[in-house]
């Protein structure tokens, strides 16, 4: 059995009242009378620098998490630079244009009504209209007047409500799919307008992932809707994105940061570099990155709700564990990390804060040969709940030590072979819209027919497994991305992804 983690031995701690934490340097605890036994403060004294180590980590990542925003110049963020750095460039936009769609449908309304909507979000988030110019290498921002933006404008009222339902959803879908490049020194948001017939409006603003993320999509669309139907937005604004990044930078500069990111390298440098079956070692790279699309019918997702509220934890965590367990398998590796996609919105006072606020944690995966399902998900839980108390502002595509580029070398090998990303998608108002309408996904086979899509060469560096899942609530979709897999090694992970997924939660 292995030796487990400083996580999970101060969560075992916790879980029978025993509180540890730093005074003055030294590890100290708070527990119940004779809760910590003698062979409990053996193992402590035997692994005692980890333990601190742990524990000063978690202090420094309260310390960032709690850190108030700073009003200043405008400033690019930190994770704009990791942006930058990894799909900026000469060959920016290639295969594909990175960016944040956000389209919206609003009944009984104007073109009119809905641009001066639009119009009025983007002034009320600067992170929308920020533009770079590149000045000695570095990236200067500055901010465009929201009335400088030319909202385009599409009049489809003259076709049936079918074609015209048609015509909008493949023009937002082509207006959203060009590139807003980061260092051409233009609008980074663009915006176009469809009036439709019966006095509907389809409305639909491209961001570059620069600027926005997924988060952000649902707010503003919220945001659009409430300014179309009450007149003005009914959530009360949030810290500006400038503002958050200003504190985040200037914690990442001084000596907490120092320590949190000196943490991360030395949990980076304990970590195996996972091999495929074929004994390929599995390291980020650029070129041909193979993707295979999937749909998720409805009763699957019904099937993991029903199992996580069984268990008392998320979907997510289901679907972790279940990508988890397929690795281990595949790969005949008990120990490996992978990176979780997630979100910095985690305080009320961010909860409407538009920009580039997703992250990246690096978990440690535990999988013990032979462990039923259960043992194996609560100890994920342990490992992801210890990296987000530990978090370091990230992004997929870097080593955790790489949270500032200029850190390391951009050629540092990454060795985490893997990236994870659930995402519920839709608002609240999409979301109850969609499970309202009679369920589409009924006939569809499970597992899934995966769709192949044309192998297209990456010059950005790919992790060599990716997993999208995308829970929309009355349905779901996912997407596997390989890099430097095999043929036989990228069939064989799809198979031992569905039948993991088929001994979880059968249907």
């Amino acid at each position: 059995m292995p030796e487990p983690s400083a996580a999970a031995l101060i969560a075992g701690l916790e879980a029978r009242g025993i509180a540890l934490f730093l005074e003055g340097g030294e590890i100290r605890y708070r527990a119940p009378r004779n809760a910590l036994t003698d062979s409990d403060k053996t193992l402590l004294r035997g692994r005692r620098e980890q333990i601190r180590d742990f524990l000063a980590a978690r202090a420094a990542a309260r310390g960032l998490r709690t850190a108030p925003p700073i009003p200043g110049p405008l400033t690019v963020s930190v994770a704009q630079e990791m942006w930058r750095a990894f799909a900026g460039g000469a060959q920016e936009g290639e295969p594909v244009a990175l960016n944040i769609g956000m389209v919206g449908t609003f009944r009984n309304t104007s073109p009119q009504a809905v641009t001066a909507a639009i119009r009025q979000v983007i002034a009320r988030h600067d992170a929308l209209r920020v533009s770079f110019r590149v000045e000695g290498g570095a990236l200067t921002p500055w901010l465009n007047d929201a009335e400088t933006l030319e909202i385009e404008q599409a009049d489809l009222r003259g076709l049936s409500p079918e074609a015209a339902d048609a015509a909008a959803l493949a023009g937002s879908r082509e207006f959203c799919a060009r590139l807003n490049a980061i260092e051409g020194g233009g609008w980074l948001t663009r915006a176009k307008v469809f009036a439709l017939p019966g006095h509907a409006v389809m409305g639909a603003i491209s961001s570059a992932h620069m600027i926005a993320d997924a988060g952000s999509r649902n707010i503003i669309l919220d945001e659009l809707r409430d300014i179309v139907e009450n007149g003005a937005p009914q959530a009360p604004p949030s810290v500006p994105y400038n503002d958050y990044a200003l504190a985040e930078r200037q914690f990442l500069a001084g000596p907490q940061g120092a320590a949190l990111i000196e943490h991360w390298r030395g949990w980076y440098r304990d970590q195996p570099t996972l091999h495929a079956p074929d004994g390929t070692p599995l390291q980020w790279g650029n070129g041909l990155r193979s993707v295979r699309n999937f749909a998720v019918p409805r009763r699957v997702l019904d099937k993991v709700r029903a199992l996580a509220a069984t268990l008392k934890v998320t979907p997510f965590h289901i679907q972790l564990a279940v990508f988890a367990i397929a690795m281990a398998r595949w790969s005949r590796m008990e120990r490996f990390a992978v990176r979780v996609l997630g979100d910095k919105r985690t305080a009320m006072e961010l909860s409407g804060t538009v920009g580039l606020m997703f992250c990246a944690d690096a978990v440690q995966m535990q999988v013990a040969a032979g462990a039923d399902f259960e043992t194996v998900l609560r100890g994920i839980m342990v490992e992801y709940d210890a990296a987000l108390a530990r978090r370091i502002p990230s992004l997929h595509f870097w080593a955790p030590q790489c949270v500032r580029p200029g850190i390391e070398a951009p050629d540092y090998p990454n060795r985490i072979p893997a990236v994870f990303n659930y995402y519920s998608v839709g608002t609240a108002r999409e979301k109850a819209e969609k499970q309202a309408a009679p369920d589409a996904t009924a006939t569809l086979p499970w597992p899934p027919q995966l769709v192949r899509i044309p192998d297209s060469y990456w010059p950005r560096r790919s992790s060599p497994l990716f997993l999208h899942l995308m829970d929309y609530g009355s349905d779901g979709a996912g997407s596997l991305h390989f890099f430097g897999v095999s043929e036989a090694d990228q069939e064989s992970f799809i198979a031992a992804l569905f039948q993991t997924f088929g001994e979880v939660a059968p249907v």
